[in-house]
C-alpha cells in the first residue's frame, strides 16, 4: 500500500470509527512495517494543526462562486451543504493526515532531532529534587531558608558564609540534550555543558572553597578571593586549584584525556604527586589510562565554544565530534569504521540548530556519509 492518499484516508477513517473489517486489517497490515510513520502521521496535535489550516477556508463563498458558475446546482443548495458540512468530518483530517504523510514518512529524512536546551536536575541537602526547567520564577527554599532564585534558566545561590563548620552540599545535574548556568554562593559563575554533574556546597565556609566536578564539562569564572582558594576536584582525585580566573574543565568518563583549558589567571592542576602551572592559552591534559599529564598551547576559544552556542572543529578526529554529537542531540552513534572515525575535520556551526544543519556541513567536508534512522546515527563512507 504505497498510495499516501489511500493511508491518509484509512487513518482517517479509523480516528472516526468508520473503518471496515477489511480496512482495518489493512491498516494493522501498514502499522506493523510502519509504526513510528503511523504515530506521526495520526498525532492528533499535529492533525489538528494542519485542520486549522484547511477550515480557514470558507466553505460558504466557494459555494456561492460555484454555483454561480453553475446555475443547475441552485435548487440543491441546501442538500449539498448539509452534505459538504458532513464531508468536512472526514475530508479535513483526512487533508491533514495525507500532508502529515507526505512531510513526514515519504521525505528523504523524516527524522526531526532537534538540538539540546536550558534543562537540569537540582537535588538538595534535604533530598529533595528540582527539576529546574519547571520551576522558573519560584524561589528555591530548605524549610524557611531561602538558598537561591532560579530564573530565565538562571540558577543563583544566595550569597554568604555558611554558619558553622558542617556544610550542606546540593548536587545539580544535566541531562543529555542539557545545559545550565548557575552562581554560587561566592559570586563564582558556572556554565554546565550536556551530561555533567557538580557537587557544591549551599554557602562555602570561611576558609576554603570546594567542589566536585564529578562528571562532564564546565566553564568556571571564579570571584577573586587571595584568602580562600577555589578547589575544583575531579572523580579520579585529581584537582584543579585557582585563586581568581576563567577555565574550562572537560572530563567526560568516556573520554581518554581529563582536559583543563586556562583561559585568563593562572592555575594549578594536580594529581597524586604531579603538579602543573598553567598560563593563559595553555591546556592541561591527564590521559586517564596512563596518569601522564602533558601541558600545550592551545587556542581557547575552540575548547570554550560550546558556552556561546559554538561547535567548533579545529582539525579535530570524527571519533570525538561523533561523541559531542551524541551528548547535544541525544541520538545514538553507530560507525565501525576505524579509518571514519579517525579522520580529522574542521568547521564552525550554531550549536542550537538541529542536527540537519550539522550533518550536512559534515557531508559537504569530508567524504564521510551521515543518516538519521530513529534516534539513531549512521555513519560511513561515501
Amino acid at each position: 500500500m504505497k498510495d499516501i492518499y489511500e493511508v491518509a484516508k484509512l487513518i482517517s477513517k479509523e480516528k472516526v470509527g468508520e473503518l471496515t473489517v477489511d480496512e482495518q486489517q489493512q491498516l494493522i497490515q501498514w502499522k506493523s512495517k510502519n509504526e513510528k510513520s503511523y504515530m506521526l502521521a495520526s498525532d492528533s496535535k499535529q492533525i489538528q494543526k494542519k485542520h486549522g489550516l484547511y477550515s480557514k477556508i470558507d466553505r460558504e463563498k466557494s459555494w456561492e462562486k460555484i454555483t454561480k458558475q453553475v446555475p443547475d446546482l441552485k435548487p440543491k443548495v441546501i442538500e449539498l451543504r448539509t452534505i459538504l458540512k458532513w464531508a468536512a468530518v472526514i475530508m479535513l483530517p483526512l487533508l491533514a493526515t495525507t500532508y502529515m504523510l507526505n512531510e513526514v514518512y515519504w521525505s528523504k529524512n523524516p527524522v526531526i532531532v532537534e538540538a539540546g536546551s536550558s534543562k537540569a536536575v537540582l537535588e538538595l541537602s534535604n533530598g529533595k529534587t528540582i527539576y529546574l526547567e519547571d520551576y522558573q520564577g519560584i524561589d528555591i527554599k530548605s524549610g524557611k531558608e531561602k538558598l537561591a532564585s532560579n530564573t530565565n534558566n538562571k540558577l543563583i545561590y544566595q550569597q554568604g558564609e555558611a554558619i558553622g563548620e558542617a556544610l550542606k552540599y546540593n548536587t545539580i545535574k544535566t541531562p543529555v540534550q542539557g545545559e545550565y548556568f548557575m552562581k554560587l554562593s561566592d559570586g563564582t559563575k558556572v556554565w554546565l555543558n550536556a551530561q555533567t554533574e557538580i557537587q557544591f556546597p549551599e554557602k562555602f565556609g570561611k576558609n576554603k572553597r570546594e567542589i566536585k566536578l564529578i562528571s562532564g564539562e564546565a566553564y568556571f569564572a571564579v570571584t577573586k578571593n587571595k584568602n580562600r582558594p577555589f578547589d575544583v576536584y575531579l572523580n579520579n582525585g585529581a584537582k584543579v586549584e585557582v585563586l581568581g580566573t576563567e577555565f574550562n574543565v572537560m572530563a567526560y568518563q568516556d573520554e581518554d584525556e581529563i582536559q583543563t583549558t586556562l583561559v585568563e589567571g593562572s592555575v594549578k592542576f594536580a594529581k597524586n604527586n604531579d603538579e602543573i602551572i598553567l598560563k593563559p592559552g595553555e591546556q592541561s591534559g591527564l590521559h586517564v589510562e596512563t596518569g601522564q599529564i602533558q601541558v600545550r598551547e592551545v587556542k581557547t576559544d575552540i575548547y570554550t565554544a560550546w558556552k556561546n552556542g559554538k561547535f567548533v572543529f579545529n582539525r579535530e578526529p570524527m571519533e570525538s565530534v561523533l561523541r559531542k554529537m551524541s551528548r547535544w542531540y541525544g541520538i545514538q552513534v553507530i560507525c565501525d569504521d576505524e579509518a571514519v572515525l579517525q579522520r580529522r575535520i574542521s568547521g564552525v556551526t550554531d550549536r542550537y540548530e538541529d542536527i540537519d544543519k550539522l550533518i550536512n556541513l559534515i557531508e559537504e567536508i569530508s567524504p564521510i556519509e551521515l543518516e538519521l534512522e530513529d534516534d539513531h546515527l549512521l555513519v560511513s563512507r561515501k
